[in-house]
């Protein structure tokens, strides 16, 4: 049985690549094996209870890896969006699609595709799956206090929180890394402040309905008390 208290899961999905190395396959390969994971997990999430679920696709920092990694990634990412057999699962499961990240930089064409998921997705609301690209917690910070600053808003917690790209979503009570990494990598930062983090062994696309069974267990057995 879940936790009562845990509602929401961040994924930092990490390992891919190393898993397709591990068997002699392309980088993306294994982004398309992980992907795959993901949407296993939104079904094991949901029949689970968990309401909300954030996945760290494409970090603000990876626009700094080669062209034709991007560009072979993006490209990956559009066809997922696309009617993918990945997507059919998720929102065969009653999911909600929400993209979070600077999405200035993504490609006109991609863009247009995520809107069109968004909107088809909106009136499911069994589970919520976002899927952060071209995101850093940093940046989301430094975006939110612009948009204050534009709007004349007062700066307090609450009004930075209400303008994050999270902005109606509950913090993640459990951020799960994958891949035997130990950081944060810029993920969510704000929001995680008094999350709870677990780190795996396995790779992301080995990641399963075991794995978050673990993932969830070792949540239940720790004692929350938000500094106080």
């Amino acid at each position: 049985m879940v936790d009562r208290d845990l509602n929401h899961i961040g994924f930092i999905m990490d390992g891919n690549a190393t898993w397709a190395s591990q068997r002699s396959e392309t980088p993306m390969s294994g982004y398309s094996a992980g992907i795959k994971a993901a949407s296993d997990v939104v079904v094991a999430a949901k029949i689970r209870g968990i309401r909300y679920l954030t996945f760290y696709a494409f970090s603000s920092e990876n626009w700094g890896r080669p062209k034709i990694w991007i560009s072979d990634f993006m490209d990956l990412m559009a066809r997922f969006f696309d009617n993918s057999d990945a997507l059919r699962k998720m929102l065969d499961v009653g999911a909600r699609i929400k993209v979070i990240g600077d999405r200035s930089r993504l490609s006109q064409k991609f863009q247009r595709i995520i809107d069109e998921r968004e909107t088809s997705s909106i009136s499911n609301n069994e589970i919520f799956a976002q899927i952060a690209i071209s995101y850093g917690g940093r940046d989301d910070i430094v975006r939110a206090v612009k948009k204050m600053a534009e709007a004349g808003a007062d700066f307090t917690e609450d009004n930075i929180s209400a303008n994050l790209d999270t902005a109606g979503i509950p913090d993640p009570q459990l951020i799960v890394r994958t891949g035997n990494n130990r950081r944060l990598s810029n993920f969510l930062l704000w929001q995680s402040s008094y999350s709870e983090f677990y780190f795996s062994n396995a790779l992301w696309p080995d990641f399963d309905d075991v794995e978050l069974d673990r993932a969830i267990h070792e949540f239940s057995r720790r004692k929350r008390t938000y500094g106080r």
